[in-house]
This record gives structure tokens, sequence and C-alpha cells, in this order.
């Protein structure tokens, strides 16, 4: 296939209400013109001359977006407002948030992008992902954007640049004069300024060309934010957000010879940055400590640490730093409850527990709520009886939240609630279960490498860089012949996002094997790729576990009964599917009167 490149280049500078932006119409020109300039058939949507529009960003990308496949190279960059909600990002568009669809779901449009036939898609986020701060805004549910194709061979790798973390702010500045983005102008100076390490040569037809790889953006873009923000407020942060699973010959440009552009620096003598305020001090930190997470759950199923076995792995899960161990503690199960009578339920600790209810499955299971628990010092303890081999649970805590639990025959679900609502939950084999014995042989590690892993996703870290990674990651879910649901969760969630939909389907089929039934999220994840109907498996719960899921119902063609799609917008900001309590009574009553099941 030729090497033909293309790119959508959006840039909204008048949201709605929003506050008019200075920088990104004008940033997204100056992006359309560099990628012309690189050969690349553009495509370039500003609301300069009049409103961009949902459709026209969908027309723009099905332009290139094709059957049979005509560009090995697709660039989607868009800058503006954007929203962070239920642990998704939405790209706002000039109709927003008036018009519900006039918004792009970011990550919908990645999921497509995974089957659109395209080699390597980039997608590069210049927006901030503000929580939304009505009701309004959190109804915005926007477009997936690209053709929902079945046909594609193969999965794309999908590289994605966010210019900030969740619920958190990406600047523009006076830069030499002009308003700027900060990440749109860092990234062109990735051409102009690279660090000598940055360098890749490649042959392209006869010549020899330099170029910067996607995987060495990510360090440049940090550093250089750093540096533009301090000659602008250094009370400003800004953590950028990447995943690049594409090898070192993907590159979105070539190194471009000619004038360096300019960057005030601090003078001599100037004081370092200030320490930044509580709340963004906090959000580095978690940031931080997901990084040191993700980096040691690498190191650990990296090739030399699995050839040396157990005891080389173990070695490397128990390295980390203070901010990470701080971190490790709410995400390791509880030591006081290691069994149940009916071998199944949950130990709620954050919470006191005011109302639980399950569906029947093929028992007629019951849940009771055998201590309430304080949210402080004593856990709750939820059981549940005739559960085999699993249903979905939903327990209220008070103040009204609620969250959505499957129940698994054999299982403790270890849950910890925070302000966001269920941050975590590890699920531990019950010690008079027979999985109990198999577990207890690699308890430290495998809670540890749960933990970790909780630790990085929450902090959207935790990325598959290579099939070594894969297959020893697919190899620590499995415990002979059990699995640990939790991992299996976090990890199909990495293999899908790595394009590696083979080794989704192993977890799938691990799963299987020791629960007899498939969790919500593993099957959507596996959906394009397993033959309907599904077979004598069940499903549980009747939702997606973790938040994250959720805005990938709708490219996966998945619709949910009418109580669940009213109660969406009051998800949570948390990572395991919480409801607000304006929506919680509905779940509660919906799952009590048997309308979900």
């Amino acid at each position: 296939m030729e090497k033909r490149k293309a790119a959508v280049v959006i840039g909204v500078d008048k949201t709605g209400n929003l506050a008019k932006l200075k920088s990104a119409a004008a940033g997204a020109d100056a992006v359309a013109t560099w990628l012309q300039d690189e050969g690349y058939d553009v495509e370039c949507l500003t609301d300069k001359q009049g409103p961009v529009r949902s459709r026209d960003v969908e027309d723009a990308i099905s332009k290139f977006v094709t059957l049979p496949v005509r560009y090995s190279l697709l660039v989607v960059y868009f800058s503006g407002h954007g929203y962070w909600h239920a642990r998704s990002d939405r790209w706002l568009l000039s109709g927003a948030p008036t018009k519900t669809s006039e918004a792009i779901n970011l990550n919908g449009a990645m999921d497509l992008a995974r089957y659109s036939g395209i080699p390597n898609v980039v997608f590069i986020s210049d927006a901030c992902r503000s929580i939304p701060d009505s009701r309004t805004g959190a109804h915005v549910t926007g477009i997936d954007a690209f053709p929902n194709y079945a046909d594609t061979t193969g999965t794309s790798k999908i590289d994605v640049f966010k210019a900030t973390s969740e619920a958190r702010a990406a600047y523009e500045g006076d830069i030499g004069g002009q308003n700027k983005s900060i990440l749109t102008h860092a990234l062109m100076l990735a051409y102009t300024e690279p660090k000598p390490d940055m360098i890749h040569e490649v042959i392209e037809g006869a010549r020899l060309m330099k170029v910067v790889p996607n995987r060495k953006l990510e360090d440049y873009l940090q550093d250089k934010v750093d540096d533009l923000l301090a000659d602008i407020d250094i009370n400003l942060t800004q953590n950028i957000e990447a995943n690049v699973p594409s090898s070192d010959d993907i590159y979105i440009a070539h190194i471009r010879p000619g004038t360096r552009v300019p960057v005030l620096r601090s003078y001599p003598g100037s004081p370092p940055p200030a320490e930044p305020g509580v709340r963004a001090g906090l959000a580095v930190r978690a940031v931080r400590a997901g990084r040191d997470a993700a980096g040691i759950v690498g190191r650990a199923l990296s090739a030399p640490a699995t050839r040396g076995g157990a005891s080389a792995v173990h070695e490397l899960l128990a390295v980390a730093n203070p901010e990470t161990e701080a971190a490790l503690t709410t995400r390791l199960p509880s030591v006081a409850v290691d069994h149940f009578e009916s071998r199944m339920g949950f130990v709620i600790h954050g919470e006191s527990v005011v109302n639980a209810a399950t569906t029947k499955g093929v028992h007629n299971a019951r849940v009771e709520i055998v201590d309430a628990g304080d949210g402080r010092i004593n856990d709750a303890i939820v059981r549940v009886w005739d559960a085999d081999p699993a249903v979905s649970v939903a327990i209220q805590v008070e103040g009204g939240r609620c969250c959505v639990l499957a129940a698994l025959e054999g299982y403790i679900g270890h849950a910890y609630f925070d302000e966001a609502g269920l941050s975590n939950i590890s699920y531990v084999p019950s010690s008079n279960h027979w999985r109990f014995g198999i577990y207890e042989q690699k308890k430290d590690e495998i809670d540890r490498l749960r933990a970790l892993v909780a630790l990085a996703v929450q902090n959207n870290t935790f990325e598959i860089h290579s099939d070594q990674e894969a297959e020893a990651l697919a190899s620590e879910i499995r415990m002979e012949k059990a699995t640990d649901p939790t991992l299996g969760l976090y990890a199909a969630h990495a293999l899908s996002q790595a394009g590696k939909d083979d080794s989704v389907l192993s977890v799938l089929d691990y799963m299987r094997h020791d629960l007899r039934t498939d969790l919500f999220d593993v099957r959507v994840l596996a959906s394009r790729h397993v033959d309907q109907p599904w077979g004598s498996f069940p499903v549980a719960p009747f939702c997606p576990l973790l938040t994250q899921t959720w805005s990938l119902l709708r490219p996966r063609g998945i619709t949910l009964p009418m109580v669940l799609q009213e109660a969406s917008p009051y998800l949570c900001n948390s990572l395991w599917t919480t409801f607000e309590p304006k929506a919680a009574q509905h779940i509660i009553q919906a799952v009590e009167t048997g309308e979900l099941q």
C-alpha cells in the first residue's frame, strides 16, 4: 500500500456560553499548513467562517477512512474546549452543550478508528478536560465520528496525546507576542528543536530522512510544556497524557531545518518554580504515583524479569517510591475478612451501606447486609447467597450513591470508596473455596501486581508496549485453573487499547473457563471477534464495571435497558461504575422489580 498520509484538523474558539478561546482556530490553521507541507491530504475545520458541526467532522473523517483503505496514517487533531465526564473525553464543537450531539466522543472515535483499516491513527487532543459544571454538560454525548466498518482485517495502532490530565485545564498564552496553545506550540517545536536522542533515521525512496518517532514525543512534550508554562506563570501545571503503542518507525513529521523558534527562558538567578497549589499538587502526585506504578509493572513484565522466574518478578514488584506505596494501601484487599459462609460477597471500605439488591440468577440469589459499617474504621459486610455462577448486585451507600458489581461464585470483592465514588475493587478467593489454595501460593505477588495495575489504570498510565508484555500479563492473570477477575478486567482494557484483540479473546476464554460467566466489560471488548449468539455463558453485571467502558457501548453496537440509558448522565467520575443519588434509587428499584436482570 502506498504510504499516503491524511489529517483532519479541527479548531473551535467559541463553544456555547464557555469563554472564547484565542488560539484554537489559529493553531488549527498552523497545524494544517504544517501537515500539508509534510505531504498530508488535509481537511481543516475551524469556526473562523462559521460553526463547526459534528456532521462536518464526520464527513471530513469519512473522506479519508474508506474501503478499500487508501492511507497508511491518519492524524486527527482538535483544539478547543473539552469535557471529561464519566472517565470519557468529549471534544466540544460550536453547538455544544445546548445540542448534545455537537461534540466528539473521543473514546468512541478511538475505538472505531481501531477498526478503520488504516494501520496507524494518531489523535492529538489539545483541549481542557473540565468536569461539566451543570447537568446540561453531563448530557453531552457527542458522536463517534468514524465509520463503523465490520469487515476490516487486523486492528489499527492508535496513538493518542492529550494536553492535560483528567479534570484539569489545558492552557494557552502569549508566546513571542502571539496567543498560542501550549501543547500545539510544544508539538511543533519537537520537529525544529528535537533533542539528539529523539532523532530516528528512515529511508524514504532513495533518501535518508530524519524524523521524530511518536514514541519519543511524550517526555519532550512534557518538558517543553513545563518550560513554556514557567515563562507564563510558575504556578501552572499541565501533565501530558500519552499512549503510544506504535513502533519506532511511525512518526507524524520530519525534522524541519531552519530557524529555531524562540522560547523565552527565566533569567539567571530567578527563583525556582513554586510548588503547585494544594489541589494541583495532589493531582501531580497522583499522576507521578500512577506513572511509577506503570513503570514497575512494565519492568516486572519485561523479558529479563519473566525469564528470571517468579522471584525476579516479585523482586521488581516490591520496588516503589513512598508516594506510590501510600497510594497502594487502599488498593490491597482487607486481611480482616477472608471468607464468607456463602463463599461470595463484598467488603466495603470508606462508606456505610444503606441498601443492596441482587438479580436472581439461576438459583434465586439473595443479598444481606451483615454489617452496615461506619465508613471509617468498621468495614461494611455484604453477603450474597445462591449466586452460582454470578449475579449483579447494586449497593447503595450513605449519601445515596450506588455502585453495580458482579457477585462471583467463590470470590470476595474488597471495595474502596473515595470522594469520587468506587475507586477500587479486588476480587479475592474466599478461603473456604478451592481456589484459595492456588491463590495463597502467589498471594503477595498477585495482590501487589493487582494494586499497581489499579493505580496505573486510575491515572491513565497503564499501557502494553509489546507482545512479550501482553503474554506475561496474560500469564499473571491465570493461577493454574483459576483466574484473577480484577486483573483480567484491567488487562482486557489495556490489551484492547494496544490493538491486541487476540489477547483479549484469550482473557475472555480464561475467565469463562474459571468463572463460567462473562464480565460485562470483557464481553464488550471482545464483541467484534466472538460470533453471536454468546452461547451458554451468562453476563455479569448488567452494565459496565469500569466507568470508561460506557463510552464504548455505542461504537460497539450495544444498547442497554432504558433505565440504564437514562441513568448514564448521572455516572460519577470514579474508576468503577458509580451512580449519583438521583439515578441510584431508580437502579435499585429496577433490580428489585426484575426490570434489570
